[in-house]
């Protein structure tokens, strides 16, 4: 075999050992969702309850969702085409009634989050994505200071959650949590 074959070759093995080192390392998004749930189970644990545990459903559909606002560039738990989160959960095939003994309960509890970082220079803004650990902090910090996104969190009735996070063009961090 010639020089420029053996070459080519090796050139050829370190570019796809990259590729495949690359593609196994998990997402910004991916750690970001599990160092939320983590930060969200520490909350929990703190208040004297039990972890959530984590639904690949509910992630699913918090993940579409997440994705849905960076793409269309809002931030709501209604869709602009009039979705709340009990509609997208029903939509997506999740059971959203469990029935007790002494009550039924209804629907799924929602968390949403906006977060995005830029300096500005010369008069140019320019955006940037913190690390996984401090954006998680911020974002979960945000939402214990908040009444109704706390009271989810530390809802003893909820069991399980999803996390889902997308980042728009603009550097925006969107985090949805569907409690269940």
């Amino acid at each position: 075999m010639d020089k420029t074959k053996k070459y080519a070759r090796a050139v050829l093995a370190v570019f796809f050992l990259f590729f495949i080192a690359g593609a196994s390392q998990p997402s910004y998004n991916s750690r970001l969702e599990k160092k939320i749930f983590e930060l969200v189970n520490i909350q929990r644990q703190n208040n004297g309850l039990k972890p959530l545990k984590s639904s690949v459903k509910l992630s699913q559909i918090a993940r579409e969702h997440s994705a849905d606002m960076a793409k269309r560039n809002y931030t709501s738990h209604i869709t602009p085409e009039g979705l709340n989160p009990t509609d997208r959960a029903k939509k997506a095939g999740f059971k959203t009634e469990i029935v007790y003994p002494d009550r039924i309960r209804k629907g799924v509890g929602e968390n949403l989050a906006m977060h995005q970082e830029g300096i500005e220079e010369n008069g140019v803004k320019s955006y940037y994505l913190k690390g996984v650990d401090e954006t998680a902090k911020i974002l979960v910090e945000g939402w214990m200071n908040s009444p109704g996104h706390r009271e989810n969190i530390l809802n003893p009735d909820y069991t399980m959650v999803g996390t889902g996070v997308a980042v728009s063009s603009d550097k925006k961090v969107l985090a949805t949590q569907m409690f269940f």
